[in-house]
Order: structure tokens, then C-alpha cells, then sequence
């Protein structure tokens, strides 16, 4: 199982943030970063929203702390590789 985290920078008021880690993991077809962004947020009125706070960033890192985006083990999956 790859396992990894969606990091949102969330606004708790007009000057401050706070970092939302939020885990997820895969067996069989791989999900990109911004595929689980897409899925855990709210579009609404051109803001995005996570549980009624205004999303302000996101990114998403493996279990080794590295970047991840997905996108290579997509294509490595979908191409059969």
C-alpha cells in the first residue's frame, strides 16, 4: 500500500493558518495529489473551502517526507508499467 498525506494550509483568520495533514492511501490505482484535493474540498463562489475555512495552498508528501505528485505512478499504472 503507498500511503500519503494532502497538506492544507487552512485560514483561521485574516492574518493566521494552520497546516491540515490529511493521510491517504492506495493498493491497486494510484491518485494524484490534485485528485485528492479535488476530492476533499469544496469549490464554491471561486474560493475553496475544507470544512468551512478558506483553503489557501495545498501539496502533498509521501511517507518519506518527500514531495509527491502522483502523476508518474499514474502513467506507470495506466501504461501497464
Amino acid at each position: 500500500m503507498k500511503v500519503f498525506f494532502l497538506i492544507l494550509m487552512v485560514a483561521t483568520s485574516p492574518d493566521d493558518y494552520v497546516k491540515v495533514k490529511i493521510p491517504f492511501g492506495y493498493t491497486l490505482i494510484p491518485i494524484t495529489c490534485d485528485e485528492t484535493f479535488e476530492k476533499n474540498v469544496i469549490f464554491k463562489n471561486s474560493e475553496t473551502y475544507f470544512k468551512n475555512r478558506i483553503v489557501m495552498a495545498h501539496y502533498c508528501l509521501d511517507e518519506n517526507g518527500n514531495y509527491y505528485n502522483g502523476y508518474k505512478e499514474k502513467l506507470d499504472w495506466e501504461l501497464g508499467h
